[in-house]
């Protein structure tokens, strides 16, 4: 498990470092600005999941919070076009109440860690130092862990029995770890010199892939998603 863990890492580690190493030769537009920058990202996220409910109408699905934290980079094609990829740690959970007459007590918290790498054509408008921008473009991401804690029951012929547990689920044939989908978003940065400046995101991703790959008589898609916000300071190569 931590074999895998560690491939995709490395992996995606490469792909960024590959970027900076590249920026770091310093290429530069006509007019001599820097056309790389990278920086480092924080902020919160939400998350929910869509599930096929047939045969679980009692289940109630619920947005959780999380963090987000990562390394990020960019490079400007022209005035108004640039290409960012992020390489990001990011919590996508969700919560799972069930609702049936004695049963309300039973809940699940499913907290999800992902390793998220989104690559975006960021449009951007306005001055020299205040710019909008408009972020469009696809993500692959790599679930790391699934930790699980909340109350579940047992019965006997006469009693109803509420127990808590909070456990690291092992992962199994049925789950596909890896993700992609696509994502939108927008974003506002303020320059506070030629070389710093700082960026507020909002991101929405969107899974394509089902974390789950159903069973053989039955369907069971899931889909999680997340809404990102971010503040990041960048710097300019």
């Amino acid at each position: 498990m931590k074999n895998k863990h560690s491939f995709f890492i490395s992996r995606f580690s490469f792909i960024l470092l590959l970027l900076i190493a590249v920026g770091a030769q310093a290429q530069t537009n006509s007019e001599g600005d820097s056309r790389w920058a990278i920086g480092l990202r924080g902020g919160w996220c939400s998350t929910t999941i869509s599930r096929y409910d047939a045969g679980r109408m009692d289940e109630d699905y619920s947005a959780l919070g999380g963090f987000e934290a990562g390394l990020q980079a960019r490079y400007t094609v022209n005035p108004w076009l640039a290409i960012r990829a992020n390489l990001s740690f990011m919590q996508r959970s969700h919560r799972m109440d069930r609702h049936l007459n004695y049963l309300d007590p039973v809940y699940t918290e499913h907290l999800n860690s992902y390793l998220m790498l989104p690559v975006v054509a960021d449009f951007s408008f306005g001055g020299e130092r205040l710019r909008g921008h408009l972020l469009a473009g696809g993500y692959a991401g790599y679930w790391l862990q699934e930790q699980r804690k909340g109350t579940t029951y047992w019965m006997t012929d006469y009693y109803v029995y509420f127990e808590p547990f909070d456990e690291t689920r092992d992962f199994n044939d049925s789950d596909l770890r890896l993700t992609a989908g696509f994502t939108l978003g927008a974003s506002l940065s303020f320059a506070l010199t030629k070389s710093w400046e700082v960026e507020l995101d909002a991101l929405y991703y969107y899974d394509l892939l089902s974390h789950h790959k159903g069973y053989d008589n039955l369907a069971d898609p899931r889909y999680l998603n997340t809404l990102s916000l971010t503040l990041s300071i960048n710097y300019n190569l």
